[in-house]
């Protein structure tokens, strides 16, 4: 059996491009509705793709003014109606309470039953004035030091601390609860946690390559936009971040991006760009997947490009047996083939 190929797709708006909202087949006011975002994801589980992202930003991006729902709040919502696709929200770190990041994404591992991951992200200097703090002056640093403080938390409640003892009305094992207290030069935590250990003991952390400041165990799967970039043994899964435009009835990948761009130019990120057939597409794929474990795909136009795939990439994936769907009730971890975390404070 093949070694899985993992295909993460990130639901946000429209779709990459800052245009896409006018080519979608919904008026502009249902481009963020809830049951636009279940199509998507309900499709995305029946073709068998791993997860599901979901960017979020707390300030506006000049290069890009496309509006967000939360991330984690979109999340939530998707996981009382999936029950084998991963669900990773974007959760910025520079400016945010680990503490409340820890809860979130916690709580979202429970309600998905162990589906959660986290895309830890830093966040640009326009947000500190947002929020009125004083700028960050590294946030890489800071990512690894609240990604650190947030393992630890979910690390404070052992796995069997909760009793639920109704003759004796014990809730929980007090001895199985640890303090945790991590103090840094901007900010200091003290735990523990208000929400039981997640279900995958450590939901899973997504850093991309630039937000990583070499701090080892930061985390489980790093997104990449170099094609260069390469898996070491025993480090983390390595996904490549693909903006993609097939080509469709109507006109090639090439020219939809041109007459997007003639609406509104689109950003430069740090992803790949790809644009051409379905077939291609899925022959492009077969060629990473001996160098990366996945790739995350941002469509072009949600709508017309999710078509394409369903169509004609995601069938050749499945005929070259790289696209294996996740299990129902299986968790994110078990998926991507990474091991459960043992507690640090247990005793036993």
């Amino acid at each position: 059996m093949p070694t899985p190929f993992h295909v993460f797709l990130d639901v946000d708006g429209g779709g990459w491009h800052p245009a896409a909202w006018r080519r979608s087949r919904v008026t502009p006011d249902a481009v963020l509705s809830p049951a636009r975002l279940r199509e998507f994801a309900v499709t995305a589980q029946a073709q068998g793709l791993t997860g599901l992202t979901f960017e979020d930003a707390a300030a506006p991006d000049p290069r890009n003014p496309v509006g967000h729902l939360d991330a984690v709040q979109r999340a939530a919502f998707l996981a009382g109606t999936t029950d084998a696709i991963g669900l990773l929200p974007v959760a910025a770190t520079t400016y945010a309470e680990p503490f409340h990041v820890a809860a979130q994404i916690a709580s979202l591992d429970h309600s998905s039953a162990g589906r959660a991951g986290w895309l830890a992200t830093t966040s640009p200097a326009a947000v500190a004035r947002a929020v009125d703090l004083p700028v960050a002056p590294d946030p890489a640093a800071e990512l690894a030091d609240v990604v650190r403080a947030v393992r630890a938390l979910w690390d404070s409640w052992e796995d069997d601390a909760v009793v639920r003892d109704v003759a004796t009305g014990r809730y929980v094992d007090r001895d199985r609860l640890h303090h945790v207290d991590v103090e840094t030069a901007g900010w200091s935590v003290k735990g523990p946690l208000t929400v039981p250990r997640p279900p995958q003991g450590q939901p899973v952390v997504v850093v991309h390559e630039r937000d990583l400041s070499g701090a080892p165990g930061t985390a489980d799967v790093v997104l990449t936009g170099d094609e260069r970039t390469r898996r070491s043994a025993g480090g983390p899964l390595v996904v490549l971040d693909v903006e993609l435009a097939l080509d469709t009835d109507a006109a090639p990948g090439a020219e939809r991006v041109a007459a997007l761009d003639a609406d509104a130019p689109a950003p430069v990120r740090d992803r790949v760009r790809w644009t051409g057939s379905g077939e291609g597409f899925a022959r492009y794929l077969c060629g990473l997947a001996g160098s990366f474990d996945g790739v995350r795909l941002h469509a072009a136009v949600l709508d017309e490009d999710l078509r394409a795939l369903l169509r004609t990439t995601l069938p050749a994936l499945r005929v070259a047996r790289l696209l294996q769907p996740p299990l129902p009730g299986s968790t994110l971890r078990t998926t991507l083939g990474l091991t459960r975390p043992a507690n640090r404070f247990a005793t036993t």
